[in-house]
Order: C-alpha cells, then sequence, then structure tokens
C-alpha cells in the first residue's frame, strides 16, 4: 500500500563514453543478461546466463577433515597440516574450481555516418534507448532481455545496420587460456540463413548454443542449453522462431507489464539528491535483475559477467556478506519474493548441509554452509578458513526470519526456519568446548581476518557469538509464542546463558592519554587492530541486531567499537564494505556520516554505470586500487542503506526519518515494508515530519518510535488519539491504517 504520492524517475539517462562491458547498461530476466555499450559506430551486447557453469573441481573433502583432528592441528601449531585437510583438484598440473564461465559478445556494426547521440535506460519496463542521428534525422534503437526466455531483443531501423559480428569468449585470450588448460574445446561456428552464432561443448556440462538472427527490422540473440550441440541448437533456433513471429513488441508485451507491476509494488522513495535516488533505484533494478522472483539465486555478478575472462572468485555463493548484500532491500522495498530463489537454492542442499554437519562434527541433525560455493552447494576453494565458517549458516537463518517477520508468514516461520535454526544451532553447540559452568568457542573466525593465515582464527569470536545469540534469542521467542520444544528451548536457554554474548576488551581508541572502558573485539586478545573491510565484530548491531542500546554497559562499549573502527579507517575497504558502513552509521545516529559513506561509494567505488567495483576507481582514499573487478553485491546494498534513512527496524520498535541527513529538508517515501508486516509512507516537508501512514497486513503489535519529537495525533478510522510518548504501541487488525500527524506541538515548546 502506498499512501503518499512519489512520482519516481525511471528513465536514467547513460554515458556513451563506455570502455568496457561493465560501463554498459544492464538488463536481465533473473537468468539471460547483457550489458548494452559503446565503441564507435558499434553497438556491443556483451551476454550471459547466470546458470553458464563449469561444475569440475573445487575443494575435496578429505574423511579426516573433521572437528575434533582441525582443532588439534590448530592448537598444536600445525597451520599447514590445517590447511591440507581442504585440498583442491589439480588438473594439468593447475587449480581447477567451479566457475561461471564467460559466454560471450555480439557486436552490432552501424552503418558510416550514424552518429550515437544520447542513451537511457528505462528501469519501468528493463529496455535500453540509444538514440542516434543519420542524415539528420534522429533514429532510435531498442534493446530488451524477454521476461521468460534467454532471448535478446534489438529494434533498429534497417538501414542503420552494417552487420554482426559473433564473438565467443574463446576469441578472447583470458578465456581461451581457460578453455585449453582445462580441457574445454573450442567453440563451434553455426552458420544461418539470416544469422550466425557458436555452440559451446563442456566436458561434464550441458553444451551451450547462442545464435542471432536478423528480422526484418530487428536482431534476436538465444542462448539455449541440450544435453548435445545439435539439441542446443535446436532449442535456440525455436526460441529465434518464436521472436520472429511475434517480433519485437509481441516478444516484450508480457515483458513490459513484468516490469511495471515489480516497480508498482517496489516501494518509492523522493530525495533532492539525484545521485541518492538514482542509486535507489538502480540498486532495486540490479536486485531484480539479480534475483529476479522465480528464477536464480544472485551471484556475485548474476548474470552479468564480462566476456574477455571468466568472472573473478568464480561469480560463487560468497555466504559471508556478498550473498546477503545481494538481498539486503528486499526487506524494506516490499520485494519479499526475490529471496524466494535463494531459499528454494537452500532447500534443494538441506542433504548436503547435513552430510557436512555429520562429516565435520558428527551429528545427525545440523547444517553447515561453507562460505564459498557453486549452485550445487559444493565448496568453490578460497579461504579454509571460510568453510569452517558456521556463521554462514546462521546469517541464511537470520535471512530466513527476517523474511518470515517482515512477511508476518508464521506457517513458514514455524515449519521451515524453526528447524533451520535449531540445526544451525546445533552444529554450533558441537563446536563448543564446556569449561566448567561456560561455555567457548574454541575455533572461531571473523570473516576475512587474517585469510588463511594462522592469524586468521580466534577463540571466541564476537561474530560467532553474536550468530549464536541470534539463534538463541528468537529460538526462545518463537518458543514464548508457539509452544514448539520445551525441551530445546531449554537447552537454548542454556547456552545463551553460559556461552558470552560478545568478546571484549580495552578500548584502543585514545586520544588523550589512557581511559577505561571496553570495546568489541574480533576474538578474545583481538582487537580491531587496522583498518579491515569485513566489518563483522560489529554485526550484532546490524544485521543481527543482538545488541541491546538500552543497556548503559552495551551502549558506552558500542561507542568506544564506533570510536575505534572509525579511527582505523577506510584504508584497507573494499566496495562492499561502504553500504554496511553506511547503515551501520546510521543505526547509531550518524545520519550524515551515512549519507557521505554513499558519496564515497559513488565517487570511489562506482563506475559510470553506478555499477560497483572491488576496488577503488584511482589511489589514495584505500589499499584496494585498480583493476576492473565488478561485483553486484555493493550497488544493491547501496538501495538497502537509502532506505534505512527512512525506515529502520531496531530490536523490535519502528523508527521513521531517524536515518535521513539534517540537509534534507523535504523528503517523502511510499511503500516501505517494515518487520510485522507493516507497510508505511512518510512525507517531511520545511524540516519537519508531517505524516506518517502504516497498513498493517496482518494482525500484530506495533512497535513505533514518535515520528514528530512532541504531539502525535493518530487516526484510526474515525477515532482520534493525541499522545507525546516517545515510544507508541498499538494492537492493529488485519488491513487497517493508522495515520500519524504533527499537530507542531513540541515537547519544551
Amino acid at each position: 500500500m502506498k499512501a503518499v504520492s512519489v512520482k519516481p524517475a525511471y528513465e536514467i539517462p547513460w554515458t556513451l563514453e563506455t570502455r568496457y562491458c561493465h560501463d554498459g547498461m544492464p538488463l536481465s530476466n533473473g537468468v539471460f543478461g547483457a550489458l548494452v555499450w559503446f565503441q564507435a559506430q558499434t553497438v556491443m551486447l556483451t551476454i550471459n546466463r547466470a546458470d553458464y557453469w563449469d561444475h569440475r573441481g573445487g575443494t575435496e573433502w578429505l574423511e579426516d577433515c573433521t572437528y575434533d583432528h582441525l582443532k588439534s592441528l590448530l592448537q598444536s601449531g600445525d597451520f599447514n597440516g590445517a590447511r591440507r585437510l581442504y585440498p583442491t583438484m589439480i588438473m594439468n598440473g593447475k587449480e581447477k574450481r567451479p566457475t561461471r564461465l564467460a559466454m560471450g559478445r555480439c557486436d552490432i556494426k552501424l552503418k558510416p555516418g550514424v552518429t550515437f547521440e544520447a542513451a537511457s535506460l528505462r528501469l519501468d519496463v528493463g529496455e535500453a534507448v540509444i538514440s542516434c542521428q543519420m542524415d539528420g534525422k534522429e533514429r532510435l534503437i531498442r534493446v530488451s532481455v524477454a521476461i521468460d526466455r534467454p532471448m535478446l531483443l534489438l529494434s533498429a531501423d534497417e538501414e542503420l545496420i552494417e552487420g554482426i559480428e559473433a564473438k565467443p569468449a574463446y576469441s578472447f585470450e583470458k578465456v581461451k587460456t581457460y578453455f585449453d588448460d582445462f580441457g574445454i574445446s573450442a567453440p563451434r561456428s553455426v552458420q544461418l540463413p539470416d544469422g550466425e552464432g557458436w555452440v559451446q561443448e563442456l566436458p561434464e556440462d550441458p553444451a551451450c548454443a547462442v545464435l542471432h538472427a536478423q528480422q526484418g527490422s530487428g536482431i534476436a540473440i538465444a542462448a539455449e542449453y541440450g544435453d548435445t550441440a545439435e539439441h542446443a541448437i535446436q532449442a535456440a533456433l525455436e526460441r529465434l522462431n518464436d521472436a520472429e513471429l511475434l517480433g519485437y513488441e509481441g516478444t516484450l508485451h508480457e515483458t513490459k507489464n513484468r516490469w511495471r507491476a515489480l516497480w508498482e509494488q517496489a516501494a518509492d522513495i523522493s530525495l533532492p539528491d539525484r545521485n541518492i535516488e538514482n542509486m535507489y533505484y538502480l540498486g532495486i533494478y540490479r536486485m531484480l535483475g539479480n534475483s529476479m522472483p522465480g528464477k536464480i539465486a544472485p551471484t556475485l555478478q548474476g548474470p552479468w559477467a564480462e566476456e574477455y575472462r571468466n568472472p573473478p572468485w568464480s561469480c560463487d555463493y560468497h555466504f559471508n556478506i556478498n550473498v546477503q548484500e545481494c538481498l539486503w532491500p528486499a526487506y524494506g522495498a516490499n520485494l519479499l519474493d526475490c529471496l524466494k530463489p535463494l531459499f528454494t537454492m537452500i532447500d534443494g542442499w538441506k542433504p548436503t548441509l547435513a552430510r557436512n554437519a555429520k562429516r565435520f562434527v558428527g551429528i545427525d541433525d545440523g547444517y553447515m554452509l561453507g562460505h564459498s560455493v557453486d549452485e550445487r552447494g559444493r565448496p568453490v576453494g578460497g579461504m579454509w578458513t571460510g568453510t569452517i565458517d558456521q556463521a554462514n549458516t546462521s546469517w541464511v537463518a537470520q535471512m530466513m526470519w527476517q523474511y518470515a517477520r517482515y512477511a508476518g508468514d508464521t506457517e513458514y516461520l514455524v515449519n521451515e526456519v524453526y528447524p533451520f535454526m535449531r540445526k544451525a544451532l546445533n552444529v554450533f553447540y558441537a563446536m563448543m568446548d564446556k569449561e566448567g559452568d561456560e561455555y567457548a568457542l574454541p575455533v572461531s573466525v571473523s570473516p576475512e581476518y587474517g585469510g588463511s593465515s594462522p592469524n586468521g582464527l580466534g577463540r571466541n569470536s564476537t561474530f560467532f557469538l553474536v550468530n549464536v545469540h541470534f539463534l538463541c534469542e528468537k529460538l526462545l521467542e518463537l518458543e514464548g509464542k508457539y509452544r514448539l520444544d520445551a525441551d530445546y528451548a531449554a537447552f537454548a536457554a542454556d547456552v545463551q546463558a553460559k556461552l558470552p554474548a560478545f568478546t571484549a576488551g580495552p578500548r584502543q581508541y585514545q586520544e588523550f592519554g589512557t581511559k577505561p572502558g571496553l570495546e568489541l573485539y574480533l576474538w578474545e586478545g583481538q582487537p580491531l587492530s587496522d583498518s579491515h573491510r569485513h566489518h563483522s565484530h560489529l554485526a550484532g548491531i546490524y544485521p543481527f541486531d543482538t545488541m541491546d542500546m538500552s543497556d548503559p554497559e552495551q551502549r558506552e562499549m558500542v561507542s568506544n567499537s564506533y570510536k575505534s573502527w572509525v579511527d582505523k579507517g577506510m584504508g584497507r575497504w573494499a566496495g562492499w564494505s561502504m553500504p554496511w558502513a553506511s547503515i551501520l552509521h546510521n543505526r547509531l545516529g550518524r545520519a550524515d556520516m551515512a549519507l557521505l559513506s554513499l558519496h564515497l561509494l559513488k565517487d570511489v567505488y562506482m563506475m559510470p554505470s553506478y555499477a560497483t567495483r572491488h576496488n577503488a576507481n584511482y589511489g589514495g582514499f584505500c589499499q584496494f586500487t585498480g583493476g576492473d573487478t565488478m561485483q553486484v553485491e555493493a550497488s544493491i546494498a547501496a538501495a538497502a542503506a537509502v532506505l534505512e534513512m527512512y525506515v529502520q527496524c531496531v530490536r523490535g520498535t519502528i523508527r521513521v526519518f531517524t536515518g535521513l541527513a539534517s540537509r534534507f529538508k523535504d523528503a517523502s517515501f511510499s511503500g516501505i515494508r517494515a518487520e510485522g508486516a507493516f507497510l508505511l509512507s512518510g512525507l517531511k516537508r520545511d524540516g519537519k515530519v508531517c505524516l506518517v501512514t502504516v497498513f498493517s497486513e496482518r494482525e500484530e503489535t506495533l512497535r513505533i518510535e514518535n515520528p514528530f519529537g512532541g504531539m502525535a495525533r493518530i487516526r484510526r478510522g474515525s477515532r482520534m488519539i493525541d499522545t507525546s510518548e516517545r515510544l507508541i504501541s498499538l494492537e492493529l487488525h488485519a488491513g487497517e491504517t493508522v495515520v500519524f500527524e504533527n499537530t507542531g506541538e513540541h515537547e519544551g515548546g
């Protein structure tokens, strides 16, 4: 429900200065994607599929790779022995990991005399529009990806097009080297009466045919699989025939309707800062393209992998921050169905996750997920410390719990989330030492701190402890509400009581002399000693929300931790560090710094396309500089950081407009979803919050901070209530709308 009128600018102007594919306009249906960019008189179409894998290789799970064995090696200082428990496959003398593959590119050559004048991306219908000049007349080229089939369509006047050149990924040196090293044959050319293409056979995965055909005033490109090359070619030909029969508009009719429906559902925001607005809407657009409802769970580059090399980090599933950031906006943006591809994939992995738990800690009732896996849930490789990071599992549980609470889906909460949380906790418990009347986690990590070195492990990492306490807290809440299993609740309460909630030590930030006090440590004896890109020791603030700021001791500890975090600076941060940092700043009352973090993300890590790099665009800001590695999660998570400016859900309480920088005197939002299945809209004018409306989808208790700082008038149907309470609590009915109005009366006024 959108109760405030907001008119988004869905058409984003695009630069014509595109140096490589990731500067281009992204198009996607959640599986098949394209990047539209320009060179001279050529429209470049880099294409890929999010399910295009070479599955061979990866980390092998040895029989003696058990927690007890690993712990004994680590405690004896044998880190090389620990590493040997996680060997990766060697093929032709080189490490072989599962990886997404580059697919290729189609170059549309325009006739001499044609010039590019302008370009824009229409988010509302998923279409790239290019304005050209020929013989003094404006001509339009339109490009879109069909929502329901792996096919791109281009519409243009016939006289604009000189020809089409197909470039399979094998024609680029880096891809050719990979294929040759690991026994993948060169692609075979395919000739058609009105087009051409190629078919790529793979050693253990389906063949993939990419074909294009010129059809009157348009071009169609299809990418299809088959168990043989001939079957793949036939499947792609059938797609092209469908496009020829229906034409550009006919093929894309449902595509445009579907995009419009998604935007009608998505929350709207308005702010007098076009960069931040663009960051929000393009972030939502990329989230939809990377995790379209009913399609494929989001990877590091989604369906937009480059053509000239296989994507970095295998374009896999990284569960220690990257997958999560790809979906953070889904909650507040009211696009919860974007989460379902991930949950469906995890559901299919449950036998593997159970087998991992059995192998590692020897239990029959557990789930264990590594940090870097392929679409089958198998370890890809990388840091072996990530494969023992059980917080990957509990972080998925947190996402599931959050979905259920935002949707108000009790059945999913009880039947799916509750057992998943139990199985995640059971593995943590099996990793604990019992020391008198207390528990400890002797082998724990704080993601990416110390890499795979001996400095990458410690006892009682705050990140692990926060994950365990999140599980215990929510399991006990569910028991209190639904009476599911009293014995297991007693077990969770025992863990909660005997395991530290976090690890703390003497405060590190000392401006003038030594001051008393504690701050959060990464693990016992390990403060945040230098700049680190992963804010794992602050995860109890966000996203796990376990730190209780109403407790004076915890509030002081968080304040000290924040000062040390700021003191260590951003010198070793990556692009994806920035939106998380923005949210942390905002949760701790630094709205202006939250905004600046997003501006820094835009200037330092974003390309002209608002796509985000892992490394900085230029030197001087941080140590990770240069390179062209695009990772999509930061550009998506930025949208979540923008939503935090408007609505925050903190330990069961909703805050409105508290995250908006004071410089913004006018702002509005409509249809932001909050925990409890509430949909909120709000209006701020001349520096004052004027109006907040709340629509409740379920019977639920609304806990909201007074958005006006004084007298609030609450309208519930024909009833009207005035209150100056700081925290307002209301029992709402399903389908009820409540309106909060600013009466202009303020405390002390």
